[in-house]
């Protein structure tokens, strides 16, 4: 995502996302696993149809975990698994991507997200056609119908600051009920592998958490170090950023908060709106107390307390303790979210220049698809490369610059989906991917399938979504997947130099001159008694050697 170091301060400056990029790539012994502790990461707590989390309870059985299968029944009848009695899926092998991954994590068969999800399941629900889910009991974005043969109207997702009164509140209070709402379908694990099914090896560690904070916790998942022993973390590894899965991972994550809040509201119609930070300014349009939320006067770091978000307690912001203690984020709550707004340094937003160069880059990705990789249309997105593509170790730029600019809580990678704004942050990034798909139509072959960095090639599970889904599947335009935006990013328009018969006379006129220009000089050489250059002879000797 970005470049933060493991600090706990908040008010460390947007230098973090830098830090984060340049972590210690030191090799450790790992301790040998549990046969089938991981199993039971993040206990799901009932899933309805459709719900898509790490795992389903249903799923998490002595008999399913031992026999690494998850193929639930559809319905009341128990041999209508994964629906087959009515044609919507069979109970399959999981297919995980084998081929070689490139970037910094060099460890092997150390982490349980290695060909996610094989190390806890290698038998899932595999749906036909728009059909989907972790028992194929839903449809597929962008589809409805009782056979999910129908196109759902897609839902229209609007700058935040064109939403009408009503539109506004519903977003804002969806947002302020998920955080204050339990899960009905998920929990958290309160405790790593190595203690997770409690003192008598039978009962699993987990707890409650709220709709927002389970938002939270995935993305957390996805950038966690690897824990190999107490205060033994190996830190090279992110799954959701610094490669080509940044665009693709962020977009179903937002889906799935969207879908969430949906059924949390009961209006299918709902969208989350973008937050266009494109504004060249110093200051947070959306930082007010009629939207996310405006600093507070005698703590300029925390919220107004005029706002609801002044109460939002944070969770996953302390990775330097899990680590130490071997553990996981528990949802404990850690302190209340921060914007750091003194410590921005003069920092200023990216500008509508800034998304118009991005936008011209035509080349998806490029090698080593990481974080140093030139003129990627991603790079420069996610904000490692300046936006026109070019390489610059001092500079960030555009998703970067804006958890950068914002600061607090939303400059640590593992924490800063806790802010409110994290979300309208990303649906703007997400609306630069889509304009830029829509513009190169580009191929499945753009993306790397091999060599970028774990969890990012082409047919990699994104982690930790389950059932398993492909960092291809979402490849996409917005349409393809029930959503558009309402938005218009124009793009620098470049002289077409082939196809305007005034610049072609142009150019015949130039050449012209420049032949007369030439054989003007070659006459004046000639008089003056120079020697023309192709008549010269050059030594052969080189430059270090004696005459």
């Amino acid at each position: 995502m970005f470049k933060s170091s493991r600090v706990e301060d908040k008010k460390k400056t947007g230098a973090q996302y830098r830090v984060h990029s340049e972590r210690v790539f030191s090799n450790y012994k790992a301790m040998g696993p549990l046969p089938w502790g991981l199993l039971l990461c993040c206990l799901g707590c009932g899933i309805r149809p459709g719900v898509w989390a790490q795992f389903p309870r249903v799923c998490m059985t002595v008999d399913s975990l031992l026999s690494k299968e998850c193929c639930p029944p559809l319905g009341v009848e128990p041999a209508n698994v994964c629906g087959s009695r009515v044609g919507r899926g069979q109970c399959m092998e999981v297919q995980a991507d084998t081929r070689p991954w490139g970037g910094p994590y060099t460890l092997r068969n150390q982490d349980d997200r290695e060909w996610w999800p094989r190390k806890f399941f290698n038998r899932t629900c595999k749906c036909t056609g728009n059909f989907t889910g972790y028992n194929c009991g839903d449809c597929k974005f962008g589809w409805t119908g009782p056979n999910c043969d129908r196109k759902k109207p897609p839902v229209v997702r609007k700058n935040i600051h064109s939403l009408t009164p009503q539109e506004r509140e519903q977003f804002l209070g969806a947002l302020d009920l998920a955080k204050n709402t339990t899960h009905p379908d998920y929990v958290i694990t309160t405790q790593h592998w190595l203690g997770l099914l409690g003192p008598n090896g039978t009962q699993p560690q987990f707890t409650n958490c709220s709709i927002y904070d389970f938002f939270v916790w995935l993305h957390y998942y996805s950038v966690r170090d690897t824990l190999l022993g107490p205060g033994r973390p190996y830190k090279a590894i992110d799954f959701s950023h610094q490669g080509p899965a940044f665009v693709t991972w962020h977009r179903y994550h937002l889906l799935w908060l969207e879908r969430d809040l949906q059924r949390l509201i009961g209006n299918e119609s709902f969208a989350l709106p973008y937050w266009n930070f494109a504004t060249g300014r110093n200051e947070c349009d959306v930082c007010t107390d009629q939207l996310l939320g405006a600093a507070r006067r005698d703590d300029p770091t925390l919220i107004s307390q005029n706002s609801r978000f002044s109460s939002w307690g944070i969770i996953c912001d302390r990775l330097d303790d899990y680590n130490r203690q071997v553990t996981l984020c528990n949802g404990t709550y850690e302190g209340l979210l921060r914007r750091n707004q003194v410590g921005r340094n003069g920092e200023k937003l990216p500008t509508l220049k800034d998304v118009q160069d991005c936008l011209s880059l035509e080349e998806f990705d490029n090698p080593p698809f990481f974080q140093n990789s030139t003129f990627s249309f991603r790079n420069a997105l996610e904000g490692f490369d300046k936006a026109d593509g070019t390489l610059d170790s001092q500079v960030v730029s555009l998703h970067n610059l804006v958890h950068s600019f914002l600061n607090g809580t939303n400059a640590l990678p593992h924490s800063a989906a806790n802010d409110p704004i994290f979300v309208v942050l990303h649906c703007f990034t997400d609306a630069i991917f889509d304009e830029w798909m829509k513009r190169f139509n580009p191929s499945a072959d753009a993306w790397p399938q091999e060599l970028a960095p774990i969890g990012h090639n082409r047919m990699y599970n994104m982690v930790p979504f389950f059932p398993p889904v492909t960092n291809e599947e979402f490849f996409l335009t917005a349409d393809q997947l029930g959503y558009s935006y309402a938005i218009d990013l124009p793009v620098e328009e470049t002289p077409s130099w082939t196809t305007t018969p005034s610049v072609v006379v142009g150019m015949m006129v130039a050449l012209v001159g420049l032949l007369m220009l030439l054989a003007f000089l070659q006459y004046r050489r000639l008089r003056k008694g120079y020697t023309p250059l192709m008549e010269t002879h050059l030594s052969s000797k080189r430059y270090t050697e004696e005459a």
